[in-house]
């Protein structure tokens, strides 16, 4: 007959101090889950928080005087509202650095000496004058502009919504430098009734009596009422399908009316014999990031900012 025996004293200690190792094992894991996932949702609140500082602050800075907004919105980007914003370094030449902070108290951390982490983040945004990308397939000249918001000085001045109407046909358009040039506008060379313009550099005309061939099957109602960016041309060379325009900048438009063919009109009187566009030109802060962003590049009007990569 076989004796049952209880087990040795020293292999019940060996039993709970197992116990008591997976235990503390199981406590890393849980700090390690949810104080983890935890601290990356505050990471993730401080940097839209650091994101929309940053943005907001070069948009003051884009109008002319920078305004330190980063601590607001540093709380209200993060769900407690436990939080600090401040601008890192020095702004300037079209830049500013915004950074974020917060001190998360672990749930489970503090039973393995962890019982808080401090969170930080940040965001730089870029400011300047729009000087290229992707536009509507048409430009305005320099003198028109110059006319219609009353004498462009480049000074920032607000822009005076005074609707203007720029014809297809010459109507006698001589800039400020007395050069004349053609037409109120131009169409130019382009894919999807969408051209890619730079300041500076040449752009193909693409002339025509109904305007772009790239627009046949636009949706020309989209654009009713709506704000654009439309390149501003200061030089010319050559004529017909040979001719090409300089971009100076880009311009802020909101459409009015238009008279562009037969198919394509809204808002206007005598179409088509009177081929027009009509709007005014008007401030315009880009908050898009699909332009390209030079600190020196011609001023018209239009602040664009976006988070730099």
């Amino acid at each position: 007959m076989r004796r049952l025996t209880r087990p040795a004293r020293n292999q019940r200690g060996a039993t709970a101090m197992i116990v008591v190792i997976s235990l503390f094992v199981l406590l890393g894991f849980a700090a390690a889950a949810v104080d983890l996932g935890g601290a990356y949702s505050d990471h993730q609140q401080l940097q839209n928080g650091a994101d929309a500082g940053a943005m907001a602050v070069a948009q003051t800075c884009a109008l002319g005087n920078c305004v330190d907004s980063s601590d607001q919105y540093a709380k209200a980007n993060k769900l407690d509202g436990q939080a600090t914003g401040e601008i890192v370094g020095t702004v300037g030449n079209g830049t500013v650095t915004v950074e974020t902070a917060s001190v998360r108290t672990n749930w489970f951390g503090g039973l393995i000496g962890i019982p808080t982490t401090t969170l930080t983040a940040r965001a730089t945004a870029i400011w300047g004058w729009p000087s290229g990308g992707a536009t509507l397939p048409l430009t305005f000249s320099w003198c028109a502009f110059y006319e219609a918001t009353g004498g462009w000085d480049d000074q920032g001045k607000p822009l005076a919504d005074t609707e203007a109407v720029i014809h297809v046909i010459e109507r006698s358009c001589t800039p400020p430098a007395h050069n004349e040039v053609p037409g109120g506008f131009g169409w130019l060379s382009g894919v999807n009734c969408t051209a890619t313009v730079l300041a500076g550099n040449w752009v193909l005309t693409d002339p025509g009596n109904d305007g772009s061939t790239s627009c046949k099957d636009y949706d020309w109602t989209t654009l009713q009422n709506k704000t654009v960016l439309v390149p501003i041309f200061e030089d010319y060379t050559g004529t017909g399908s040979n001719a090409m325009y300089q971009i100076k900048g880009l311009a802020a438009f909101t459409i009015t009316g238009y008279c562009f063919s037969q198919d394509a009109k809204w808002n206007v009187t005598k179409c088509p014999s009177d081929k027009q566009v009509k709007g005014y030109f008007t401030n315009y802060v880009d908050l898009s990031g699909n332009y390209s962003i030079d600190i020196n590049a011609t001023h018209f009007g239009v602040p664009t900012i976006k988070l730099s990569a």
